[in-house]
């Protein structure tokens, strides 16, 4: 995802499209089970925004034009849709005139998109005496040693990310999913507390980061391209160093209605 609002995927490739070609066509972006010999889940219709150029490599931007979920009922699916449609109708209106809104149409693919669980790292970043810990889950790789990173603009890691060009993302086991949620707030703070954090920190070995000892996997990363898309900002950044830490299952998140559903039939 290259921004939430308005909703970008973006799709890296080792070529470039025809511009001329794509336009007024509608790929599809497919989700299935592979353990279910490909049983489809979900799909999204969408349309051709914008290539950014990386490397040897091309980054495609798309915005969606419709969806469909197939592994939810259909009646729970349209329950919810009647939910957010009311909810949206009671909420208050910004008085902001150039505020992007997300569309109902949005809504509904980031249900598709979150059918595939997203995984949660710990992002490090620090320039002089200013230092941020923060979590991150708007991320993939584009290809070869190529990364995309996607913030909020209201974020305040995205001047700090700007200014120090550097950064180390840390995978974070299952157990310390609460202390990754609780992060979060540092994305309102310009410098996280380092004498009161729950954990111990270590120098990453590239950039000398602090990053978690817990971390399962530790990838630092020079940004080279910083691009404004809607309200977030889109960082494309080169892979300098990684190293595995340990083992274990690492933290994922899915729409929180999809987890709730499954956690309903397992009971």
């Amino acid at each position: 995802m290259a921004a939430g609002k308005p909703l970008t995927l973006g799709i890296g490739m080792d070529r470039q499209f025809d511009s001329a070609a794509i336009h007024g066509r509608t790929p599809t972006l497919k989700f299935v089970d592979n353990h279910r010999k490909g049983h489809l889940l979900g799909e999204i219709c969408l349309k051709f925004r914008e290539t950014i150029p990386v490397g040897d490599r091309w980054l495609h931007l798309f915005q969606p034009q419709s969806s469909a979920n197939y592994c939810l009922p259909r009646i729970w699916l349209w329950s919810r849709c009647g939910y957010y449609l009311w909810k949206d109708r009671l909420a208050p209106k910004s008085s902001i005139q150039d505020e992007i809104q997300i569309t109902f149409k949005e809504v509904r693919s980031h249900w598709v998109f979150y059918i595939c669980p997203r995984p949660v790292v710990l992002a490090s970043a620090a320039a002089g005496e200013m230092a941020n810990i923060f979590p991150l889950d708007l991320m993939g790789p584009i290809g070869g040693r190529r990364f995309s990173l996607a913030l909020h603009s209201t974020s305040t890691a995205v001047p700090l990310v700007e200014r120090a060009r550097r950064i180390a993302l840390s995978s974070v086991p299952i157990e310390q999913r609460a202390v990754a949620y609780m992060l979060g707030r540092n994305h309102k703070q310009p410098c996280a507390d380092w004498d009161h954090l729950p954990f111990a920190t270590s120098a990453s070995p590239a950039f000398g980061l602090p990053v978690p000892q817990f971390s399962l996997r530790v990838r630092e990363m020079e940004i080279e391209t910083v691009q404004a898309i809607g309200q977030y900002k889109l960082f494309i950044a080169n892979m300098i160093e990684e190293r595995v830490w340990a083992d274990g299952l690492q933290f994922f998140q899915i729409h929180g209605f999809c987890e709730s559903l499954v956690s309903s039939e397992q009971a």
